[in-house]
């Protein structure tokens, strides 16, 4: 009896032994049903193993008769990294600037420059709008306005606003990179005559292209630098080959019979038939500050008339034996400038520019960069950006400057 309640005894021990091992034991697989297992949390504050350093124990899946001391933590799936904002798509008017500049001819202060002192000072306002109807093709304009306070000896129109010529450009921005880094751009320009002296040439409009090239440095002794040039090709179209007189003319007017500077019919100057302009500019950026030179050159086909007469009388006037007159005409313009640029909308300009023709009076090759009897400035300027002038008000990017806004508004200045 009492070796049968001990039998009784191990096979009950034995039972349990066995059920408690079923439950703590992982499945295992047979052929015919794999095994599935079921992520469990593990309450971090029971693992007494970890916390002494020993290596860690595989926790039973199913505790018989214990409970957890606290709540299993749930699992979360991981959040992926969120995607980078996507830069906003830049502005149809970026671009679009203001330019003014105040001049002074050096020999307004400087009376012993010249022979004969011709004072000049003027403002000009550049507006220069843009809009890009996508990343290849862009709309530029250009529109100067010019307040002269003072009469000059070519120019009688003091305290009276004028304007230049208007000047539409179609750019292509899509080509593709030439050799050394050089980005290409090609334009269609016309130019319609809302300018006195276009209309005094009766000048109806004047189509054109332009080539653009552009190489950027990236290191400069510490800066950045830009060569930004242009070949500007016109063909200007006109009522007549010879100009006409737009204002009244005042008694005296015709002392400049047979100098360079009428423009009217009575100078016997003819229109230009074809204009080849070119500028070239160099600027670097350091810091807020960006020094630059500047330069721009045209050459002028004129038309040629069929006989030469006497403005005054009408009457012919016969050429020396062999001689015939240039109908080819050059221009240089030379500047030099150091810009602040104090915010990326608004900067400050200091500059000084000569313009002269390739011929001086005496008939000798004229300095582009000084020459004493041309007309020579210094100046004080001011470019504001206007779509990053819209960005800073609403707080946004405030965009680029400097060399951007030199490219943006450094073009020729006059339409030839």
């Amino acid at each position: 009896m009492k070796r049968s309640s001990c039998l009784s005894a191990l096979l009950v021990g034995l039972s349990l032994t066995t059920a408690s091992a079923a439950l703590a034991a992982p499945p295992t697989a047979t052929d015919k049903q794999p095994v599935k297992r079921v992520a469990q949390a593990q309450d971090p504050s029971s693992d007494t193993t970890a916390a002494s350093g020993n290596s860690p124990t595989t926790q039973p899946a199913v505790s018989v008769g214990t409970s957890p001391t606290t709540t299993p933590a749930k699992d979360t799936p991981a959040e992926s990294e969120p995607e980078p904002a996507a830069k906003p798509a830049p502005r149809p008017f970026a671009g679009s600037a203001l330019y003014t500049q105040n001049s002074m001819t050096t020999n307004t202060v400087f009376r012993g420059q010249t022979q004969s002192p011709n004072p000049t000072v003027e403002s000009n306002l550049f507006i220069l709008p843009r809009y890009a109807f996508n990343d290849a093709l862009q709309l530029r304009g250009r529109v100067i306005i010019n307040y002269e306070y003072t009469n000059s000896d070519t120019t009688t129109y003091r305290n009276e606003p004028l304007l230049s010529d208007t000047t539409l450009s179609l750019f292509y921005r899509k080509l593709p990179k030439l050799p050394l880094g050089v980005i290409p751009n090609l334009a269609l320009n016309v130019a319609v005559p809302t300018s006195k002296l276009s209309r005094s040439r009766t000048m109806l409009a004047t189509p054109g292209a332009t080539l653009q090239l552009v190489r950027p440095f990236e290191h400069i002794l510490g800066g950045e630098g830009m060569l930004f040039g242009s070949i500007i090709y016109s063909h200007p179209i006109y009522e007549s080959r010879n100009p006409v007189v737009v204002d009244p003319r005042p008694a005296g007017a015709f002392s400049c019979v047979g100098g360079g500077n009428c423009s009217d019919l009575l100078s016997g100057t003819m229109n230009p038939s074809d204009t080849l302009s070119y500028f070239l500019l160099f600027e670097v950026e350091w810091g807020h500050f960006s020094p630059a030179i500047y330069y721009l050159g045209a050459t002028q086909w004129a038309y040629q008339p069929q006989e030469v007469r006497n403005p005054v009388d009408g009457t012919p006037v016969g050429r020396p034996e062999g001689f015939e007159p240039t109908s080819v005409r050059q221009t240089h313009y030379f500047s030099a400038w150091l810009d602040y640029n104090f915010n990326s909308w608004f900067t400050g300009e200091v500059g000084y520019w000569n313009s002269t023709t390739a011929l001086n009076g005496a008939g000798q090759r004229a300095n582009p960069i000084f020459s004493q009897y041309a007309d020579t400035r210094v100046y004080l300027g001011a470019s504001i950006q206007l779509d990053n002038l819209v960005k800073a008000i609403q707080g946004g990017d405030h965009g680029e400057a400097g060399i951007v806004r030199a490219k943006n508004t450094k073009q020729p200045m006059w339409n030839f």
